[in-house]
């Protein structure tokens, strides 16, 4: 997951529009492009010319003015002539916690699934062994099958049965012997 929080911004509608409510569509453009530039870049220098560049304002006057109201609705302070936003500061910390818990449970679960498929694949290898086992243990050995009486040409019904059987036996065999 990316760190930075930088390259996202949320924007809570209710709070925005109640502290939006009586500014024009020019001051509620140049909030967002003051806002937008705090989140990513942190303090602005309190110097109207850069306001003016950041906030595309035309004049330096409207640019003071709109500083001014700014601050009434408490989106921004000033302090040591540089432009801050507490505001802006409490949602960046909340989605850097948001952030952390959201990559911690992530990873949790990431290692839950790990250990979860390791064991999986241990209890998989034993019941293949299992398997295996059960397979020798059902099956006749090759000795067996090689020791049992040959069909005799006496009766022709009585050797087409017994070659039958050797052929189940022999194909019981090889089956079982896939597990191998």
């Amino acid at each position: 997951m990316h760190k930075d929080i930088s390259i996202w911004m949320p924007l809570y509608i209710g709070d925005l529009q109640a502290k939006f409510a009586r500014m024009t569509a020019e001051q509620i453009g140049a909030a967002l492009l003051l806002m937008m530039d705090f989140w990513k870049n942190g303090a602005i220098p309190n110097d109207l010319a850069t306001v003016c560049s950041i906030t595309k304002l035309p004049q330096q006057t409207k640019a003071k003015t709109f500083l001014n109201t700014l601050m009434a609705l408490e989106l921004f302070e000033i302090e040591s002539e540089q432009i801050h936003s507490n505001f802006l500061t409490s949602l960046k910390s909340q989605a850097l916690q948001n952030q952390q818990m959201k990559s911690d449970k992530a990873k949790n679960a990431a290692q839950a699934r790990w250990r979860k498929s390791a064991s999986n694949a241990q209890a998989s290898t034993k019941q293949r062994k299992v398997n295996a086992q059960a397979a020798l243990e059902k099956s006749p050995s090759i000795t067996q099958v090689m020791l049992e009486p040959c069909p005799s040409s006496s009766s022709s019904s009585s050797s087409s049965s017994s070659s039958s059987n050797f052929e189940e036996k022999n194909e019981d065999f090889l089956e079982n012997s896939k597990w191998i």
